[in-house]
């Protein structure tokens, strides 16, 4: 992580404390964390998520507020600071919270193939039609183009993207670290069109945790259901391979408990993805739920809104708000960490968002004075409200949950009319997102 190489932090992206009393035979490092910076996307708007990463306390320095102060004083400002539009954290149960986060996103449901006997074989005497080979730096360019949005997980709304950085590490710089597979828990393979030599997609498969499929990515020349068998079984080929490498590694006792005939073959990728459909009731969901939850935190409302517009335009002008003026007013009740307002207001002039800024619900008497400012002036705006408990704003904005499920969870979501509902269901749809979490 420290080589300077790394696709998500340079080796100066870590923050730590020091016990400058130490002992010179102890570790001076008592508390620490890095901030990663990873390419995402909010529908069509290109956004960068902030990550803060690889957390840790040295048990005995524990409740002293070390991880508060570097996460206030050193990660959330340097993430601002560079242009962050939000951070995500994966990690301990409600402990972030308590640093202005609240869980908004999620990785969809990993799922395990029952057995990797259940995948057919290669038919006695024919070839494979798609064979795999090793990406290299040479195919940098091609893995850029083939890793949209479009390509990669059509069906999400947000979502990190495989960017350049992320190639230049997995596919190249990671050899020239020491040990490079120890660190280099990701192989990428090259699809090729057997009959053409012609490079036709890849697939990612990551090794941490055991062998799971993290993407299989074709273009439009290639049929999924031509092509997944003969890939699927190739990277089973390959995991067997690296396994038998593994065990010449171990002493007996371990290397004994490695089995390279049966293992398990995991994949994360979408439930819409046609691969599930063609894997049909091979596939096994591990675990229930929305899959793998992270924590969110949207410091600046207004500038979030204003950077994701293109999209959210986007949407109204696909919906019956179509063209719709008028400001919408949300109110949080009060401010708290890690988000900047009480409120927010967005100013939509057909259909267009002309400008979102801080707002605070003024009280009764002063809504009525500024409608009457507004009547004498003869330009009464048309205004819809909304209240929402503080954070909460989060899970609708990024899709998590929709606008029914929050007014059922929170008794202070507060909508003034249907028309409003439309409003913000137009804006703000629930759908589903790809947080590849441990890409780095």
């Amino acid at each position: 992580m420290a080589s300077g190489k790394n696709v998500a932090m340079t080796d100066r992206d870590y923050a730590l404390v020091e016990d400058t009393r130490c002992e010179p035979d102890q570790n001076p490092i008592v508390a620490c964390v890095s901030i990663h910076r990873l390419r995402a996307y909010y529908g069509s708007s290109d956004i960068i998520i902030g990550k803060p990463e690889l957390i840790a306390t040295n048990p005995t320095y524990r409740n002293r507020g070390f991880i508060r102060k570097l996460i206030f004083d050193m990660i959330h400002p340097e993430s601002e600071a560079r242009g962050d539009d939000m951070q995500i954290i994966p990690g301990i149960p409600h402990f972030y919270r308590q640093f202005g986060y609240e869980y908004a996103m999620a990785n969809f449901m990993t799922s395990k193939v029952e057995s990797i006997q259940s995948i057919p074989s290669l038919e006695d005497g024919k070839s494979e039609p798609y064979t795999l080979r090793k990406a290299t730096v040479e195919d940098i360019p091609y893995l850029i183009r083939m890793s949209t949005r479009e390509r990669v997980s059509p069906y999400t709304q947000v979502g990190l993207y495989y960017g350049p950085e992320y190639w230049k590490y997995t596919v190249g710089d990671i050899m020239d670290i020491p040990n490079p597979m120890q660190y280099g828990v990701r192989d990428t393979q090259i699809i090729i069109d057997s009959a053409t030599g012609k490079d036709v997609g890849y697939s990612i498969v990551s090794t941490p945790f055991g062998m799971k499929v993290e993407a299989i990515v074709l273009d439009e020349s290639v049929f999924i259901n031509d092509a997944l068998y003969p890939v699927l079984r190739q990277l089973i080929a390959l995991e067997k391979k690296r396994l038998e490498a593994k065990k010449t590694l171990l002493q007996e006792a371990e290397a004994a408990k490695i089995n390279t005939t049966s293992f398990p073959m995991l994949l994360q990728i979408h439930p819409k993805h046609p691969a599930t459909a063609l894997l049909g009731s091979k596939m096994v969901p591990l675990g229930t739920g929305p899959g793998f939850r992270l924590f969110s935190r949207i410091n600046d409302y207004p500038q979030f809104i204003l950077k994701v517009r293109k999209e959210l335009e986007k949407r109204l002008a696909e919906s019956p708000m179509a063209g719709v003026t008028g400001r919408l007013r949300l109110d949080f009740y009060r401010k708290v960490e890690g988000n900047k307002a009480k409120g927010l207001e967005v100013f939509l002039e057909q259909g267009k968002i002309v400008d979102a800024r801080e707002w605070v619900h003024p009280g009764g008497d002063k809504l009525i004075e500024e409608y009457l400012a507004w009547k004498a002036e003869g330009k009464v705006p048309q205004v819809y409200n909304a209240a929402f408990a503080p954070l909460t704003f989060h899970q609708l904005l990024l899709g998590d949950r929709s606008l029914d499920e929050l007014i059922w969870s929170y008794g202070e979501t507060n909508i003034a009319d249907e028309t409003v509902k439309l409003l913000l269901n137009s804006l703000f749809p629930k759908g589903t997102q790809h947080i590849d979490t441990f890409h780095w």
